[in-house]
């Protein structure tokens, strides 16, 4: 089970959310807007910050109603890198592995309210705007002001999308989760340096940005870390049993 749920957690989690960070765009919310961009479809163009397209508010919402468990499963992924650290691996090493478990709580307990709110809530509120205008229950001076709100809670210093609390909390998760399971494998010496080198990239990246381009060069990384962990630990069990 713990066999299956590795590849699942860290190979085809992470390989679903490159695909969906493609088509994740960023760095709207001052120019046009947040409303004013996530409001419609966009075809492929510069306006996009890397994203590959958007196919507006309905795939807003879409995008992270797959994307919030697929975090869950990466970070069931991350707990499982430290599994079975124990006594006799010394106590930095036990130590570093229950600090990145309480890392790994944090980052899928905010990102989970990050997309909660800024993902699925933004995406339906915009559709329900949309919808009213178009039944003619709101004029267009009170879509502006529905805009106008939406936009502010986007930049909201506790819940906004972007540079709040809630996102800010995540992203400083993902990268402290990362250095801590990294340094648990290798105080217990159960992983390399190249090899952790990249899960902290990984760490980084995802810090950086959930969105394209860094969000699947993070996720990318991932799998990359995981699958040289998993091939580098097993000839190690191989050689042990010769």
């Amino acid at each position: 089970m713990k066999r299956i749920l590795w590849w699942v957690c860290l190979l085809l989690a992470p390989a679903v959310l490159i695909g969906l960070e493609l088509f994740h765009p960023a760095n709207f919310t001052a120019h046009p807007g947040m409303y004013q961009y996530l409001s419609q479809a966009e075809p492929h163009s510069a306006n996009h910050h890397e994203a590959l397209d958007y196919f507006g508010p309905r795939w807003w919402v879409v995008l992270h109603m797959v994307q919030t468990p697929m975090v869950g499963l990466v970070a069931v992924g991350l707990l499982l890198m430290v599994d079975g650290i124990g006594d006799d691996d010394g106590a930095a090493a036990v130590a570093a592995a229950w600090l990145a478990r309480a890392a790994i709580f944090v980052m899928v307990i905010y990102f989970t309210v990050l997309d909660a709110i800024g993902g699925i809530g933004l995406g339906r509120s915009i559709l329900t705007v949309q919808s009213l205008a178009a039944a003619g229950k709101l004029n267009p001076h009170q879509v502006e002001g529905a805009a106008l709100l939406l936009n502010a809670l986007w930049v909201d210093p506790l819940v906004g999308g972007v540079g709040s609390f809630v996102s800010e909390t995540a992203s400083w998760a993902a990268f402290a989760a990362s250095v801590l399971v990294a340094a648990s494998l290798l105080l217990a010496r159960r992983a390399g340096w190249a090899n952790m080198a990249v899960l902290v990239a990984f760490g980084w990246e995802l810090q950086t940005d959930h969105a394209a381009l860094h969000g699947p060069i993070a996720f990318a990384l991932l799998i990359v870390a995981a699958a040289w962990l998993w091939f580098s630990q097993t000839r190690r069990a191989a050689a042990a049993l010769r």
